[in-house]
């Protein structure tokens, strides 16, 4: 059964899209172009597929922002096949990856990192999956890294891991896939970027702007500058206590808001409602390439006295 809608709610759809990638309604007529050829044919295809992860970053997708989760396999793309919501399983679901990957164009969503060195923790149709992965991204038009695991290595990637976790990225050049991979990293991922990032490409037919392969517009910014905090970090009002201390700084609570490129703050989650730092929480740094870290997630007041702005970013990183 097809849905009809009228210019009016098409465009409406088309500014949703425009508002979700840029933060603003300039591109509306362009992504309204984009998809008014998308309906002369199919649109597109993608897979989703899950290495060393959770499922942490699927369950954001589809919960943290359910209707447009909804709206955005049913009117966007052909959500063909995902591990946690495809009805097939076992040889049905491996014929079924197969059939999308041989059938044309498809989008790949990666989830999760990739044992180099310990190969067995995690097999895929009793295939290693990294002996398995390349085939399918050779097949793909696309790749998107969703997740921090799946950007930089994340938390099966972290201190002492045997299996030796390594990030998308880094797999595709050891096994020689060239195929263009953007990265949207987060654990988990906030909805909106991964949606918004795809909706762009489907409309455009090309990548977005990038800066360290991940989109400019979710990525382009220190959480930090964006704070709703700043006012009270200019003046040197830190938190003391958290049951008293609900606006003041989290820096010397171990926030990681100054090394972290992120619109966190503006874009915030779970339909706008709330964001980490405004639930009086300090930013973890779960969007940096070096998160879990070494050092401990929430750093210790005493870590920061007397020390400079820039040696204080460097513990950050740690």
């Amino acid at each position: 059964m097809s849905i009809q809608m009228n210019r009016r709610e098409f465009l409406k759809r088309c500014r949703y899209v425009s508002v979700l990638v840029f933060g603003s309604t300039i591109f509306t007529n362009e992504i309204a172009e984009g998809f008014t050829k998308l309906s002369e044919a199919e649109r597109p295809q993608v897979i989703f597929i899950q290495s060393q992860c959770c499922t942490g970053c699927s369950i954001s997708a589809t919960y943290g922002n359910e209707s447009d989760f909804i709206d955005f396999v049913t009117n966007i793309i052909r959500l063909q096949v995902h591990p946690n919501i495809s009805f097939a399983q076992g040889v049905d679901y491996m014929s079924l990856i197969n059939e999308v990957a041989d059938s044309g164009p498809f989008y790949l969503v990666c989830e999760g990192s990739i044992p180099a060195v310990m190969k067995e923790a995690c097999v895929f149709n009793e295939e290693p999956m990294y002996d398995y992965m390349h085939k399918l991204m050779n097949k793909a038009a696309a790749i998107i890294s969703s997740g921090t695991c799946a950007c930089y290595g994340g938390i099966p990637a972290s201190n002492q891991n045997v299996t030796g976790a390594i990030a998308i990225d880094e797999y595709m050049k050891r096994t020689g896939v060239k195929k263009p991979m953007i990265k949207i990293p987060g654990c988990p991922i906030q909805p909106d970027r991964l949606m918004g990032t795809v909706a762009y490409i489907v409309a455009t037919g090309k990548l977005p702007e990038l800066v360290d392969g991940k989109p400019k517009r979710y990525f382009g910014e220190l959480i930090h500058d964006q704070c709703g905090r700043y006012q009270a970090f200019n003046q040197g009002h830190y938190t003391k206590d958290y049951a008293k201390d609900k606006l003041k700084c989290l820096l010397k609570n171990g926030c990681r808001g100054p090394v972290v490129h992120s619109d966190c703050p503006t874009r915030r989650w779970n339909g706008k409602v709330n964001v980490c730092i405004e639930s009086n929480t300090p930013c973890i740094g779960c969007i940096h390439d070096d998160f879990p870290f070494n050092s401990p997630l929430y750093l210790s007041e005493a870590s920061f006295d007397d020390i400079s702005w820039s040696e204080m970013k460097k513990k950050m990183e740690k």
